[in-house]
């Protein structure tokens, strides 16, 4: 039979608060309700109501099935590939709960970080004539003095957890001589539970420090022991475990900078402390 489909008007207003109009899905970028008031937004249940939907569980309540806790908001085509249940194995309860936190979490240090007004960073003032020297050398890519200072504005705005993993995938690609990241390794280094790492891992790929190529296109995805086909081109928990990781041309400037330092503990001085006078002794 399944549950009644009743969600109280109080508990579609706290979703769609919290929500900060975006997706919740791991690296979906889709806005809900547009500027043209357009609204593509689809509440879905984590546990579902009707008795053949994904991760039904015939011990609950209507109340409980209607609950803000079981419900997470999504765009249409999120909705339909956490819904599918031949992807119930990937996209658990707990999985789904976890994403809709972390989501939900970001949205609301983003406004809190609105309310902060951060030092203005004078990159410009050093001379990284030297990083622009070896990394033209080694790489196909010209970059020039402007770009280098970009990319070191953009690594002081991101905040010391992200910074960290920079710091943890720059040592161990230029140590390496590789371009490639061992993800897994990388993590059993790092103090973040995977959840935390996934969502690192999606906003260093949005700022193009790194990129996935594996699982990279619409249709990528892997077939199960079963025979069903997942899609996973959205999903950063199993692209971050699974997927092919190597850095892009903003990540190979963190490595020409660590290479042409006298160490490690200078590297780290210079992203985790965000002391720009390390660049002096370049």
């Amino acid at each position: 039979m399944g549950y009644r489909r009743n969600i109280k008007e109080s508990t579609r207003r706290m979703l769609y608060a919290r929500s900060g109009n975006m997706c919740a899905m791991y690296g979906c970028n889709n806005v809900l309700i547009n500027e043209n008031t357009s609204n593509i937004s689809e509440i879905c249940h984590i546990e579902a109501v009707n008795d053949d939907g994904a991760r039904y569980n015939d011990n609950l309540t209507d109340e409980e099935v209607n609950s803000y806790d079981n419900l997470v908001l999504l765009c249409p085509r999120c909705h339909a590939i956490v819904d599918n249940k031949a992807n119930e194995s990937i996209y658990t309860v707990e999985y789904l709960k976890e994403m809709k936190r972390i989501h939900e979490q970001q949205i609301y240090d983003a406004l809190m970080a609105q309310t902060v007004i951060s030092p203005p960073v004078h990159v410009e003032t050093y001379n990284v004539d030297r990083i622009v020297t070896y990394f033209n050398n080694v790489y196909e890519k010209n970059i020039d003095a402007s770009y280098v200072h970009k990319i070191i504005k953009q690594i002081y705005s991101l905040n010391i957890a992200i910074r960290s993993v920079v710091y943890g995938i720059t040592v161990q690609c230029a140590n390496n001589m590789s371009e490639y990241i061992d993800v897994q390794r990388l993590h059993a280094s790092v103090n973040l539970d995977i959840y935390q790492y996934a969502e690192i891992f999606m906003l260093l790929a949005k700022e193009k420090v790194v990129e996935e190529t594996r699982y990279d296109g619409p249709m990528a995805g892997y077939e199960d022991e079963y025979g069903d086909f997942h899609f996973v081109q959205n999903d950063y928990l199993f692209r971050t475990t699974q997927g092919t990781w190597r850095l892009r041309k903003r990540g190979k400037v963190f490595v020409v900078i660590y290479r042409l330092l006298s160490g490690a503990d200078d590297f780290y001085d210079f992203v985790i402390n965000n002391n720009l006078d390390v660049l002096m002794k370049i």
